[in-house]
């Protein structure tokens, strides 16, 4: 039922019903309890995309994300799913981003870029939250009440409106099985790769991945790299297979798994070593393809790009609020499902 029906069955006007629903006075008692019981017996729902919209003249979204180029592909595929959302769906509603991306490996970079994020007027933000402390110390001057999202990497510490994320530990127990798995569960080692230390993530999938293990009595290995570029990569994966003859199994808990499987093949152990890593991004499916590395579990960054949007929208529009944790299925690629 519309206002106009309403005011129709009620006998009064239009403007009358606007003050009934939005408690403005001047209205008699009388007229108050007839329009309000035409209003309680109907199917009246106001029309909160369109009140929303008259009282913003245009709604911004700000994006803080690692470099595009960065990522080997990765970062670039959630930036498209947040634009192309954007460009696609909410365009017609005045909704726009505003990116600022900063050096995932420069501390002052992401302080920078937050600062001129908070400065540009954005009524929410994407947040990938890849450095933790420096993260949640520039979130405490974020006004309360703004809403934001974070993508790609969980934040426990934090109260955003919600995560759209993978669940960190259970992608690496995954990991481990998959690896211990495509390796026709050898006695030996099992290593695991983390590329970066200061990734909540990270640390998380290579808890899950050593727990994996814990009850088999089979050995685990943890390697850090640091922020290691793909020679370091390579160099530190050679001598850790030098030193650890009975490997048997590597997972790379990131994107950079292409590196180490590179190494893997270099050094002639492919043949005995499986290779797991994340992220379907263009060098990681050809090395699936062709056999260098055995599988791979998809972050689906684009997916959690149009996520983070839309429950944005909803909060900006229609006041809904989302569940805290929105998980990322944890979708598995070998070369015979990979198209």
């Amino acid at each position: 039922m519309t206002v106009t029906e309403i005011a129709k069955l009620a006998g009064v006007s239009i403007g009358t019903v606007d003050r009934v629903l939005h408690n403005r006075g001047r209205v008699s008692p009388d007229t108050q309890k007839r329009v309000q019981a035409i209003i309680d017996n109907s199917d009246y729902q106001p029309n909160m995309l369109a009140r929303q919209l008259k009282k913003h003249e245009s709604y911004k979204i700000g994006v803080l994300l690692p470099e595009i180029d960065t990522g080997y592909g990765y970062w670039k595929k959630l930036y498209d799913g947040i634009e192309r959302t954007m460009r696609d769906e909410l365009s017609a509603f005045s909704f726009s981003i505003q990116p600022f991306f900063f050096t995932r490996s420069v501390h002052t970079s992401l302080i920078a870029q937050f600062s001129q994020m908070m400065s540009a007027g954005c009524n929410a933000y994407i947040i990938a939250p890849v450095q933790q402390e420096e993260t949640l110390a520039l979130l405490e001057s974020m006004p309360e009440e703004t809403p934001y999202c974070f993508v790609d990497c969980p934040l426990p510490e934090a109260r955003p409106l919600c995560t759209v994320a993978q669940d960190p530990y259970k992608a690496g127990y995954l990991s481990g099985r998959l690896t211990e798995l495509t390796a026709n569960h050898k006695d030996g080692t099992y290593i695991v790769v983390r590329t970066y230390s200061e990734a909540f993530n990270q640390t998380e999938r290579v808890r899950g991945f050593c727990d994996w293990f814990k009850d088999s009595g089979k050995k685990t290995k943890v390697v850090d790299m640091g922020d290691a570029m793909p020679d370091g990569i390579r160099q530190e994966i050679g001598r850790i297979l030098k030193e650890t003859p009975d490997a048997c199994g590597i997972c790379t808990v990131s994107v950079e798994v292409q590196f180490v499987a590179e190494q893997v093949v270099r050094s002639g152990a492919k043949d005995r070593i499986a290779v797991t890593g994340f992220d379907v991004v263009d060098a990681n499916k050809e090395l699936v393809l062709n056999g260098s590395i055995d599988c791979v579990i998809s972050q689906q960054p684009e997916e959690q790009g149009m996520t983070a949007v839309h429950k944005l929208f909803r909060k900006l529009i229609y006041e809904d609020t989302p569940d805290s944790i929105i998980h990322i299925p944890l979708e598995i690629f070998f070369k015979e499902n990979l198209i």
